[in-house]
């Protein structure tokens, strides 16, 4: 075990590729009617592996998310333009209301579990499944004048937030969106309804 995780820390390209592998591996199975999805089990994978202190280059941990961002509009955008022709105004009256609620629910948990700017920040993300909200909290803890040790512990804990905040709320996203009214999703499918739910969250 020293040994694979002595080469992990020298090559951490191939801990990026191992959480992938194990992520797409895991994320199909089912137990019963669960699974967890290629998106949750590629966060608890890396979530798992980074326990052994692997360090990966920033520009790398930029590179990547923005393509995850870029996949994510890509494959979402169509989807989202047509839905705001058909029944638009109350899709953005619920994203209004959705994004004040998570905010100041985030807040309020944040500040009685005495959670500091990175655990907040990564509770935020990940109960709005937003992924952008990771980006944006970097920028501004590294813009705040911090040492660098308590920068580096903040921004290090926020995926950790992201991850377990994300994985363990995505049953109930699922199922609000099932039972949603047909406000929000009569013109669409289930199938093209559950995949426009998690690209957006995403």
């Amino acid at each position: 075990m020293d040994g694979v995780t002595q080469t992990l820390r020298h090559y951490p390209e191939i801990a990026i590729l191992a959480a992938l592998a194990i992520g797409l591996f895991v994320g199909p199975l089912k137990l019963g009617k669960f699974s967890l999805g290629n998106v949750t089990a590629v966060l608890l994978a890396g979530v798992l592996i980074g326990q052994l202190n692997i360090t990966i280059s920033p520009s790398v941990k930029s590179v990547f998310f923005l393509m995850f961002l870029f996949a994510v509009g890509y494959g979402v955008g169509p989807q989202f333009f047509r839905g705001l022709k058909s029944d638009g105004l109350p899709q953005v009256i619920f994203a209004c209301v959705l994004c004040v609620a998570v905010l100041l629910s985030t807040y309020v948990a944040a500040s009685l579990a005495g959670y500091h700017a990175g655990l907040a920040a990564g509770l935020l993300s990940g109960a709005a499944t937003s992924s952008g909200v990771l980006g944006v909290a970097t920028d501004t803890i590294n813009g705040l004048g911090l040492p660098s040790d308590r920068a580096k512990a903040w921004t290090d804990a926020m995926p950790i937030a992201y991850a377990v905040t994300y994985s363990s709320g995505r049953p109930a996203r699922r199922g609000s969106w099932r039972s949603s009214g047909p406000g929000c999703s009569a013109s669409i499918s289930s199938k093209n309804a559950r995949t426009t739910s998690e690209g957006w969250a995403d």
